[in-house]
């Protein structure tokens, strides 16, 4: 049954806010939620050593245009140290990360499967023919459910820190840079978007397919397995190239569609390394900041615009999720259409 796209779209969010509702407010959610505060802690120990880099770096660089020995050594040293404090914070954060993504996956995984067996929606009582591969659901979905919406929230959470610490360094060197910086990462928002609309609809349907091609290999087995009488090579082979042949049409389009994004977001890139150059090395000439002040910038603006630009670094992940939301939220609707037979079998026997 079709039903209206903002509609789903809210009872989507809804239903994966829920979600994560549940997770906080459960059992394993006390555990999670401190583990969420060291991520957080380790996240600005991790932007605090980045501004810190930014102006070890600065100085480092002035010290070698100035052919200032001392100060040369001194910044070298600093640097070194700055390196090792933020390896030690980087390591310790994707480990906690992963840690807490797998205690997500667990309570999750757990929680959807027991649904599945109490509602026994493996039965077609259910209309179970009306959902495709609920295995792959409940194991690959729920993987990716977990680990990317959880890598997605702590990077807008990065993201907005490293809004608040690199727009002032960025703002003192040159407040046209800065603007640039917004500006560039609005357009390149709006162009990948346009772009690369069609992936959330061809990364769905490839799920799909891909399940759709193992399904057809474990049937034909299990057929041979139970049956006097095998099919006929034709006939296994005429079967399994339908499916290969979906499966390859959807790529051929995904490949498509990833190709022009790919061609925006790779210029794209190339651009983030000259602009800030182009608008600080005309101050250096003037005389109006120093030479580590170039170095400085080129990190500041890279830095800022990849907090601006998540859209544009993270779209093709972006789309992968809407899919995997879409296709454990339609678990969701199945699981409450069962739900409602259930109850319409007991009180009316």
């Amino acid at each position: 049954m079709k039903q209206d796209s903002s509609i789903s779209i809210r009872q989507t969010l809804r239903r994966l806010f829920g979600a994560i509702g549940n997770f906080i407010t459960s059992q394993a959610g006390s555990r999670a939620r401190w583990m969420l505060i060291g991520l957080l802690l380790l996240m600005i120990a991790i932007n605090v050593m980045n501004v810190a880099n930014s102006y070890v770096g600065r100085y480092f660089m002035s010290a070698i245009e100035a052919r200032d020995r001392e100060g040369f050594v001194h910044y070298a040293w600093l640097y070194l140290a700055v390196f090792a404090a933020s390896t030690l914070f980087a390591v310790l954060f994707r480990y906690s990360e992963e840690h807490l993504g797998l205690v997500w996956r667990e309570w999750l995984t757990r929680r959807i499967t027991d649904i599945y067996i109490t509602r026994q929606l493996y039965l077609p009582r259910c209309g179970q023919e009306l959902l495709s591969n609920p295995d792959q659901r409940m194991t690959e979905d729920v993987r990716q459910l977990t680990t990317t919406t959880l890598s997605f929230f702590l990077m807008m959470i990065n993201a907005t820190l490293t809004v608040v610490s690199f727009s002032g360094v960025l703002w003192q060197i040159s407040p046209k840079l800065f603007g640039a910086c917004v500006l560039y990462a609005i357009a390149g928002s709006l162009v990948t978007i346009w772009l690369g609309r069609p992936l959330i609809r061809l990364n769905y349907e490839r799920s799909d397919y891909e399940a759709n091609l193992r399904l057809e290999l474990i049937r034909i087995r299990e057929h041979a397995e139970h049956e006097d009488e095998p099919m006929s090579n034709e006939m296994l082979r005429e079967r399994i190239a339908t499916k290969i042949n979906e499966l390859v049409s959807n790529l051929r389009r995904l490949i498509l569609v990833n190709r022009n994004l790919g061609f925006f977001s790779t210029g794209y890139n190339y651009l983030i390394q000259l602009i800030p150059v182009l608008l600080v090395a005309p101050l250096f000439i003037d005389g109006e900041v120093e030479f580590g002040v170039i170095g400085q910038s080129a990190m500041a603006f890279a830095t800022l615009l990849g907090a601006f630009s998540l859209i544009v670094t993270q779209f093709q992940a972006i789309s992968s999720y809407a899919s995997v939301v879409a296709r454990l939220s339609e678990f969701t609707d199945h699981a409450e259409r069962c739900g409602e037979i259930d109850d319409k079998t007991s009180s009316n026997p």
